[in-house]
């Protein structure tokens, strides 16, 4: 009886699911302008990186692997972002595996 009513979940859950529509999209912005990563492939996460309880943007880029960092000075629902580098320990950037 369990699996049967598991079953009839799922099914219903397949039929009135809704597909995403990826056909639309929105640019990001940073010091007015649009962020665009030259080779294309980019690994975006959201969260508050600096701490001062607004969403900041990490971006890992494919090439060399490092991680770019856009501080957001405004507000979650609006926010400022800009460019401040690429993020470093030691002294030198941070990487992740890439390629």
């Amino acid at each position: 009886m369990k699996l049967g009513m598991l079953f009839l979940f799922v099914v219903a859950v397949a039929v009135f699911a809704q597909a995403p529509d990826y056909s639309t999209f929105l640019y990001v912005y940073a010091d007015g302008a649009r962020i665009d990563l030259p080779n294309g492939y980019a690994s975006p996460l959201v969260t508050d990186w600096d701490n001062d309880g607004d969403k900041d943007l990490l971006i890992g880029r494919f090439a060399g692997g490092n991680i770019m960092f856009f501080a957001n000075s405004g507000t979650n629902d609006s926010p400022i972002l800009s460019y401040t580098g690429l993020l470093q320990a030691g002294g030198g950037n941070l990487s992740v595996p890439s390629g």
